[in-house]
């Protein structure tokens, strides 16, 4: 993670207190994986970026994405509003090439901060990669499979650079035997 520092907490993503906001997170196109993005810090998916401010922008790691995201972060800094967070998913597994890292070089200016999400190879063979999110800021990372670690500890660096106070682990799950309820015979009367 990289980036500026000096803004303030931004106030829409202050995702642990009741009542609070839910982060806002638009991608700079379709497949880029703002819903994964999402639900992953509990935000709200806002789809493809309109022009509105957001909190994160998405982007996939490749040339064109990447300079999408550099466009809609300028016009969102340029509109007074705070830079956003702009989350890269890696587009493969053998990322990032020196070209890619030049390019988020030149993003970190007009931005709050730049995280890179890894890429998550076991989501390309399931046939629902989003229930692999469920409850994964609370969960610790030792109970997460071990593919999944790196992008939940990614997705934790994303949560903070919002600003948002940290989501506490949840206590290990133990499995309760559910007791039957005793049987009583009724006699009538």
């Amino acid at each position: 993670m990289t980036g500026r520092s000096g803004h303030p907490p931004r106030s829409s993503s202050l995702v642990g207190g009741a009542g609070a906001l839910a982060p806002t997170v638009s991608g700079v196109a379709g497949g880029v994986g703002t819903t994964t993005v999402a639900r992953a810090i509990r935000g709200f998916d806002r789809g493809v970026f309109t022009g509105r401010p957001t909190d994160v922008l998405v982007c996939r790691g490749t040339g064109d994405s990447l300079v999408r995201a550099a466009r809609a972060a300028q016009l969102i800094a340029s509109d007074g509003q705070r830079p956003p967070v702009v989350a890269v998913t890696a587009a493969d597994a053998s990322w990032p090439s020196r070209p890619v890292t030049a390019r988020l070089r030149l993003l970190e200016p007009h931005t709050s901060a730049v995280v890179v999400l890894p890429y998550v190879r076991r989501w390309r063979d399931m046939a629902t990669p989003l229930d692999d999110l469920r409850d994964l800021l609370a969960r610790p990372l030792t109970e997460l499979p071990r593919q999944l670690r790196r992008y939940a500890a990614t997705a934790r660096e994303l949560h903070t650079a919002l600003g948002s106070p940290p989501v506490p682990p949840r206590p290990p799950t133990r499995s309760r035997a559910v007791r039957p309820a005793p049987f009583v015979e009724r006699i009538p009367r």
